[in-house]
């Protein structure tokens, strides 16, 4: 059977006059008389588009709301979904391969979810020992986080701190109610006075992603006092924070492979 360039090039040969031949896919080809080239003439004035065979394309998303959007208008049976943990990113692959046969997989949808700024700011001064006056104004300007001690009870500590700069702290006391007591001397006075009480232990509720609901998540008082010039140092230590975070990226891909019906692996492409 001739091939499409063999019929061309045979009416070429033998045309008395000019004639087009159009092709299986749709072009056009203008056929001379014999001795002239054969020129497409499919779309001279370039005024019609040739539509791509497959999607080549990566999108990337902001919600999980629009990766489900997206991905339920373009998904097929093969699309799968990678989850990448360590880049809290869902990566949807809309033309994956069957399980007999190979597939271009050249249409994506990636969301990569960005941490909340109530996580942002607490993961930050997570570990880190501070003046006790900045310690002070970060707990006042964040106390909205913290679901326990009530937070009229650890205003009213805060402000303690806030009004006990000039003291030289002696050392602290762990009380029967497991709150921290630092004793303190007046820098005026040789005495030693009654010490400001800290809880050791806060319940946090933080968004871990933008425009989650809050998670419940636990820091502990950390602490240290210079021997020579009394001056205390305060600080928290969120407990377990990768385990926290990572629980919530597991329920998000749940989420998305419940509301897309798309199969869901943990790992990258």
């Amino acid at each position: 059977m001739a091939t499409e360039a063999e019929t061309i090039a045979d009416l070429t040969r033998r045309s008395v006059s000019p004639a087009t031949v159009k092709t299986k896919d749709g072009r056009e080809f203008l056929v001379t008389p014999e001795g002239a080239d054969v020129r497409e003439i499919s779309d001279e004035h370039s005024l019609k588009v040739t539509l791509p065979r497959y999607i080549d394309q990566t999108v990337t998303l902001q919600t999980q709301e629009s990766l489900i959007e997206y991905v339920n208008r373009f998904k097929t049976a093969e699309t799968l979904l990678f989850a990448d943990i360590s880049k809290n990113s869902i990566r949807a692959t809309l033309d994956y391969h069957a399980p007999d046969k190979a597939a271009r997989v050249a249409h994506q949808a990636v969301l990569t979810l960005p941490f909340s700024e109530e996580w942002r700011l607490w993961t930050d001064i997570s570990g880190k020992l501070r003046p006790q006056l900045e310690f002070a104004r970060f707990v006042e300007e964040n106390a909205a986080d913290i679901r326990a001690p009530e937070p009229a009870e650890l205003l009213e500590a805060v402000r303690d701190l806030q009004a006990h700069r000039k003291v030289n702290f002696i050392k602290a006391v762990r009380t029967s109610s497991e709150n921290e007591n630092f004793e303190f001397q007046d820098e005026t006075k040789a005495t030693t006075r009654g010490g400001l009480e800290l809880p050791t232990r806060f319940k946090l509720g933080l968004p871990v992603y933008f425009g989650e609901p809050d998670t419940e998540l636990f820091a502990f008082l950390r602490w240290a006092i210079d021997p020579e010039r009394g001056v205390l140092t305060l600080g928290i230590a969120l407990h377990r924070t990768e385990h926290v975070r990572q629980a919530v990226f597991k329920q998000i891909v749940s989420r998305v492979e419940e509301n897309t019906e798309c199969a869901a692996v943990f790992g990258t492409l």
